[in-house]
């Protein structure tokens, strides 16, 4: 493929620049496959500034679907899904913000559908995203979401820069993000493995 022979610093924009277009002319094109072509060249293009991030610069947003069942589920309009100390279920979505923060990170938010608690007040996940980014002025930013959340809400040319994602709002951070192995909005999964690596990772 022309594009990956590219220079690295090329690669991300090109890939973002063309996505529109290329889903036009060839709407029944793999939109999944391209977006993890996507997250891999933007994970490698911005991960030595990620690596020398100090953890106390970093946030970590991770999606309420890897709550395990039976979550209380309790919503805060301000800081999205909270865990309650009394609860006893076991959870890796718990365990792996008590890590995270264990480390350092600045903080560790868990990101609430707002499509699906419209009614709660919660508002939509990328503008809360962004909201607490304003907030906390994080340097960098490691996210865990699916592939449709990506490329509906965030694969836009004016959200990438190489001073960092999310331009659009006036936003720059060094990103890396963590896939999602599916799109479900109430239950999904991810491989914990790879999004400890990516937490963890450091110059």
């Amino acid at each position: 493929m022309l594009i990956s022979s590219l220079p690295s610093w090329l690669t991300l924009p090109v890939l973002v620049l063309c996505y529109r277009p290329l889903i036009r002319f060839f709407p029944k094109m793999d939109k999944d496959a391209y977006v993890r072509k996507v997250v891999m060249a933007g994970n490698r293009f911005f991960h030595s500034r990620f690596v020398r991030t100090p953890y106390a610069k970093r946030m970590l947003f991770l999606p309420y679907c890897l709550r395990s069942p039976g979550c209380a589920t309790v919503i805060d309009q301000e800081k999205g899904l909270l865990c309650l100390d009394s609860c006893l279920i076991p959870c890796r979505l718990r365990e792996t913000r008590e890590m995270a923060l264990a480390l350092g990170y600045l903080d560790v938010q868990v990101v609430v559908s707002g499509k699906l608690h419209k009614k709660d007040g919660v508002l939509r996940s990328r503008d809360f995203l962004v909201r607490q980014i304003a907030q906390y002025q994080p340097y960098a930013v490691l996210g865990c979401l699916c592939t449709k959340d990506l490329r509906e809400k965030y694969l836009r040319a004016a959200n990438i820069s190489p001073k960092g994602a999310l331009g659009e709002h006036g936003l720059k951070v060094i990103s890396q993000v963590c896939l999602l192995k599916d799109c479900k909005c109430r239950q999904s999964s991810v491989d914990w493995q790879e999004l400890e690596t990516l937490i963890r990772a450091k110059d």
